[in-house]
């Protein structure tokens, strides 16, 4: 029995080191399943999501928008060629184009120049002036027959109202306007006015004579008698037949017409006179 105790002890301390060892060599170094980190959620996105069909506008910081180029100054056309531009300007004083029935079309720059040269003189140019003459003939009514058996003529309504339309139109002349094209046209109207050939003047001085002259035409009250010794009709009072042939206009055109050519016409010669002359 001794000996089998002792063969079954020898037997269980191998059995014992045989089982340390399947642990230290195969439980100990077999490598622990690794636990996964818990996943933490991303937090939900708060912006909205993007259309990439549409996608937004790109916010473009505010600029000054570019100015438009500056209209180019207007060029003066050459005194030869300056008909149609005369002429336009003109006609754009008064509204609706209602002048161009009167402007001519031809020489218009070196017209109305030699028309203010002779109205300087308190005349009138007879023929090529720049504008068209009134229609018809001078209405009068006759008033009695004197005792040498000539005929005694006024002049009538009828005579002052051929005048109220280009007079109208005179008066509703832009000042300003008149006064800035003036300005513009002022070479020309130089030039012009040297080709008279005339030493030691300017135009503006010619201009504003002009106007005085038609300022200074008398008003006269009471009916204007005329009489007919030939073709043509003559103011009955010699003194008035000796005017100057400017005077002799104011006075046919009748008062209400004259007062408002002249009261035009210190307007026109106020501005003109803030203006540089040569």
């Amino acid at each position: 029995m001794g000996g089998t105790i002792k063969d079954w002890l020898i037997a269980l301390l191998v059995l014992a080191a045989v089982m340390f060892g399947i642990y230290w060599f195969v439980v100990r170094d077999t490598p622990k399943p690794e636990v996964p980190a818990p996943v933490t959620e991303p937090a939900p996105d708060t912006k909205p999501s993007v259309d990439l069909e549409e996608p937004s506008e790109p916010v473009i910081p505010p600029a000054p928008e570019p100015s438009p180029p500056k209209e180019e100054p207007r060029k003066l056309p050459a005194l030869n060629s300056s008909d149609s531009e005369a002429r336009k300007d003109i006609i754009s004083l008064s509204p609706d184009g209602a002048l161009a029935k009167w402007i001519v079309p031809d020489e218009v720059v070196r017209k109305w120049v030699a028309l203010v040269n002779t109205a300087t003189k308190g005349d009138l140019m007879p023929k090529n002036r720049p504008f068209n003459n009134l229609e018809g003939n001078i209405a009068v009514k006759e008033l009695e027959t004197r005792a040498d058996g000539q005929k005694v003529y006024v002049l009538s309504q009828e005579n002052y109202q051929r005048y109220d339309q280009p007079v109208r139109l005179f008066a509703m002349v832009d000042t300003d306007k008149a006064v800035s094209l003036y300005q513009f046209w002022y070479p020309r109207l130089k030039q012009a006015y040297g080709e008279l050939g005339l030493k030691n003047k300017n135009f503006h001085a010619a201009v504003l004579a002009a106007i005085d002259q038609a300022l200074n035409a008398p008003e006269i009250e009471g009916p204007i008698k005329l009489v007919r010794p030939t073709v043509y009709y003559k103011f009955e009072d010699e003194k008035l037949e000796k005017m100057p042939g400017l005077h002799k206009l104011m006075l046919r055109i009748g008062p209400d017409n004259a007062a408002r050519v002249k009261e035009k016409l210190r307007e026109l010669k106020a501005g003109l006179q803030n203006l540089p002359t040569d």
